[in-house]
């Protein structure tokens, strides 16, 4: 799945926010605790409706080339790999962000509808964030 996403912030700072896990979680949606393990592993908290559940996850930011890979497994079933690269437009951000999914659950319909949902939200609130 490739998502597009526009914004009226630096690159810098759209950076800062998927790459400093306590900024990320201000801005997600549904993330609400990341706890660090170390060495770039993340155990993840996250509350999608009624359903709590955790899952470990690994952030690599490459600042040089604006660029942000996460990985995470989600319930031991689900793989899941994210890489945004960010540009600067006069001083606005364009993200483009790949997500793929690995299960052997039919979840790919279902996830990237609540990705696209969640993550427009997630660049809604980066936007507004200070």
């Amino acid at each position: 799945m490739i998502l597009e996403h526009k914004i009226k912030k630096p690159a810098d700072f759209v950076f800062d926010y998927l790459t400093d896990m306590k900024k990320f979680v201000l801005v997600h949606p549904i993330i609400y605790k990341m706890e660090d393990l170390g060495n770039d592993n993340y155990k993840v908290y996250e509350k999608l409706g009624l359903i709590s559940f955790t899952y470990s996850a690994t952030v690599k930011g490459d600042k040089a080339n604006n660029t942000v890979n996460i990985k995470a497994v989600v319930m031991k079933m689900t793989h899941i790999e994210m890489n945004f690269n960010i540009k600067d437009e006069d001083g606005d951000s364009v993200i483009h962000e790949t997500v793929s999914f690995k299960s052997f659950l039919p979840v790919k319909g279902i996830m990237s509808a609540i990705f696209r949902k969640q993550h427009k939200q997630l660049f809604s609130n980066i936007e507004k964030a200070e």
